[in-house]
């Protein structure tokens, strides 16, 4: 029976949208620091996806938006996110919800995060009108233990670690 297992992949893929939320709300409310920039892939005919039809023909499963310079009235709630984009010189507002996002990357400070529960056709167990269930208060500052003078966080021993912050939990799961 499922309904006996815990589903360690849609948790794991839930406590990621909420680090996505957190960031663009951050964006959302300071605009973007530094050499941040978001790369953000997304399944189009997502139910709650909403685009122009030449966009949803153009891109018909998947399409990459990036967040960097050009971009106007991002809006981030708790079950997904509003941006102005321009296409081709027209300037298009789309919503992206959380459970269409298939990735979500920031190059500048090589962090990378993939998510493995998207499904690409509806089903009736997937619930388009996820909502993460956030305490909107602790939004607004990073936690004590987040902030660090460093900007530059080092590895073990004090080296910098030059890993790839990609999160994947292919190792755990069975083949």
């Amino acid at each position: 029976m499922a309904h006996d297992i815990i589903d360690y992949g849609k948790l794991v893929d839930e406590a990621m949208h909420v680090i996505v939320y957190r960031v663009l709300k951050i964006i959302q409310e300071r605009g973007l620091p530094g050499n941040h920039h978001f790369f953000i892939s997304f399944v189009t005919k997502h139910p709650g996806v909403k685009l122009s039809k030449t966009l949803t023909n153009k891109y018909p499963k998947e399409m990459t938006i990036v967040l960097q310079y050009q971009f106007q009235d991002l809006f981030a709630d708790s079950k997904g996110f509003s941006v102005t984009l321009s296409f081709n010189g027209v300037k298009e507002k789309i919503y992206i919800p959380f459970s269409a996002i298939t990735t979500f990357a920031d190059p500048s400070v090589q962090f990378g995060l993939q998510f493995r529960e998207v499904d690409y056709g509806y089903s009736d167990e997937m619930d388009p009108e996820v909502d993460l269930e956030l305490d909107e208060g602790d939004l607004n500052e990073p936690s004590p233990a987040a902030q660090t003078d460093d900007p530059k966080p080092k590895g073990k021993k004090g080296k910098k670690d030059d890993k790839n912050n990609v999160i994947s939990l292919d190792k755990f799961r069975k083949k």
